[in-house]
């Protein structure tokens, strides 16, 4: 080939040239856009198996929160407890008492259910034979032996997933049945019963049941045995899969597959998601032989067309260089001269689009620069208005001490301090200790508005004093105590602040009760959802929105398991409690 290029005439050897410029560019080009393609294909298949995967592991923890708190709604009602009792030590209710207690206890019972369209059933389980079921809620021990889990060593609070229906024997056969099983018990008799709150695992899961080859799903246990779910591969597979990441990509029977899973931790067990990528690589396959077929194409249609296309390509070149060389010697509006069509049209189109992005970044350069330019400014102008209402506040006191008038000294000490903590500016979270702080200066001011004493009454340990939380975190909650508990009574009354540590779940409390006159079920509900953002707050003056403040900002520092519990019966107060991760003492001093 050398010897022929050499003894070629100057046409062909220009011809040649110019198809190997152009070529190299459009295989390097063509392979550029073939793996961004593959890349871009994979990357929306693990989007959309990550989307159904979290999905199906929301349904799954949603459905659990449903069903631990219809079992705890069932545990209880004394009156349910009680038949349960009696029952057990072998005592009978008359006609009339029976009638009573299935229209004012089952049938409220019966209307959870029906209230709830993700339940499949709830029933409750006497240990007695000889009873008079009350369906669908009351059964005797004899229905119970016929459900599955019962010949299972039992254990309270569990889930007993992907069995079937077995308790009557004329109704067709419900499948694939999950069910929470909980004892009910009695401290003077101990076991007295069982409730059983099920759901249909194809309505939860419904992944589980309708996989196919190219995507399937299954529950593992701890050891990768298949506890629920239709495979079409081997299940020992499943024992050697590496379950340390949430997605891999790793090959089952010969093809690749995209593994998500989750742990369901209400479950016990792993809920794993397998999506074919065999499709995508049938695809690549496929588009690497067109893409083949299609280069070739062009290079013989640039071996004819050779010459006047490389005398095109350098002078829209050229043209590209200069504009960019402009461009480089500090003409910022210089731009790129497109000419004709192609690949080289292409590059001083991007080329353009690339100077475009260098001058929009130099511009959002020069736009952060003043802004914080301007954000010094305001913070030095905060800082000298700080200070000057502190030294206004300092000359009032020494003022007040002066004429003796220690009172007054005192309170505008104390607001000296609060609105020294409140305007201090502060990126991370604060001290326990500080917090507390600022609520006694906040009870002091206030005891300066009223005719009667709010006593604080704190009860914090010492370990707790350098605990984190967000600033400005209890107050409010203390605010509403003064607000709807000492404000309504118009009498001396006293704020409890108590601390309490758990060591074994990693978690301290904060609770902050008053004297007031409580709230019935129908408003702590209410306030119940407006804390959690399910219900908007009547307005910005209610306790509704300062708590919901305090619940989200818990909840961004600390994660959804930490935030807000309020507990209140009428003319008995109301006590709202602070749940907060604990840390010993060394990791507390290096947050």
């Amino acid at each position: 080939m050398r010897k022929w290029f050499r003894g070629a005439k100057l046409s062909q050897q220009l011809s040649v040239i110019a198809c190997l410029c152009v070529l190299v560019p459009t295989l390097l080009l063509a392979y550029g856009m073939f793996t961004s393609l593959q890349s871009t294909a994979i990357s929306t298949r693990q989007q959309e198996a990550r989307f159904r995967c979290s999905q199906m592991a929301g349904q799954a923890e949603q459905m659990a929160e449903v069903c631990n708190m219809s079992t705890q709604v069932f545990l209880n009602t004394p009156d349910l407890v009680s038949h349960l009792t009696q029952l057990k030590n072998g005592q009978q209710m008359d006609s009339l008492a029976l009638v009573e207690f299935y229209r004012e206890d089952i049938a409220s019972l019966e209307k959870i259910v029906l209230s709830n369209p993700n339940l499949y059933q709830i029933r409750v389980y006497s240990l007695s034979e000889q009873i008079n079921e009350m369906m669908p809620i009351l059964y005797s021990a004899q229905r119970m032996a016929r459900m599955p889990w019962a010949g299972e060593a039992q254990l309270s609070g569990s889930w007993y997933l992907d069995f079937d229906d077995q308790l009557f024997d004329d109704y067709p056969v419900t499948h694939h049945i999950m069910s929470l099983v909980t004892d009910i018990t009695t401290a003077e008799d101990g076991r007295v019963g069982v409730v059983e709150v099920s759901a249909r695992m194809d309505e939860v899961l419904p992944g589980l049941f309708s996989g196919s080859g190219e995507a399937f799903s299954v529950l593992l246990d701890a050891q990768g045995n298949v506890l629920a779910g239709t495979s079409p591969v081997d299940e020992a597979l499943f024992q050697e899969m590496d379950f340390s990441e949430e997605e891999g990509i790793c090959r089952l029977n010969g093809s690749r597959v995209l593994v998500n899973q989750t742990w369901l931790k209400d479950f016990g067990c792993r809920y794993v998601q397998v999506t074919s990528l065999a499709d995508l690589d049938r695809l690549a396959v496929s588009q690497a032989v067109l893409l083949a077929a299609a280069l070739v194409v062009v290079f013989v249609v640039l071996a004819f067309a050779a010459s006047f296309m490389t005398r095109r390509l350098l002078r829209g070149l050229y043209g590209t260089f200069d504009g960019i060389r402009a461009f480089a010697n500090g003409d910022f509006d210089a731009t790129v001269a497109v000419t004709g069509e192609g690949e080289v049209a292409d590059f001083s189109r991007e080329a353009n689009g690339l100077l475009d992005k260098i001058r929009q970044l130099m511009h959002d350069n020069l736009e952060r620069q003043m802004q914080a330019r301007n954000s010094e400014i305001r913070a030095l102008q905060n800082q000298i208005n700080a200070h000057f209402i502190y030294n206004v506040l300092e000359a009032i006191k020494m003022m007040a001490e002066i004429d003796e008038r220690y009172d007054i000294a005192d309170a505008v000490t104390n607001l000296g301090k609060l609105l020294r903590y409140s305007m201090k500016w502060e990126s991370g979270n604060v001290r326990l200790s500080r917090e507390l702080s600022y609520i006694e200066n906040y009870i002091a001011l206030m005891n300066l508005r009223f005719d009667y004493v709010i006593r604080l009454d704190m009860d914090i340990p010492g370990e707790l004093m350098d605990q984190r939380l967000p600033k400005v975190s209890l107050q409010p909650i203390v605010e509403n105590a003064v607000v709807h508990g000492a404000a309504v009574l118009a009498a001396d009354t006293t704020i409890s602040v108590r601390g309490k540590i758990d060591r074994e779940r990693g978690r301290y409390t904060i609770c902050i009760t008053d004297e007031g006159k409580g709230m019935d079920a129908q408003v702590l509900e209410q306030l119940r959802r407006q804390i959690s953002g399910e219900a908007p707050a009547a307005s910005s003056s209610g306790n509704g929105i300062g708590l919901h403040n305090v619940q989200e900002r818990i909840s961004r520092s600390f994660g959804p398991d930490f935030g807000l519990q309020v507990s209140s019966q009428p003319g008995q107060g109301t006590t709202v409690t602070v749940t907060l991760p604990f840390y010993e003492q060394k990791e507390a001093e290096a947050i």
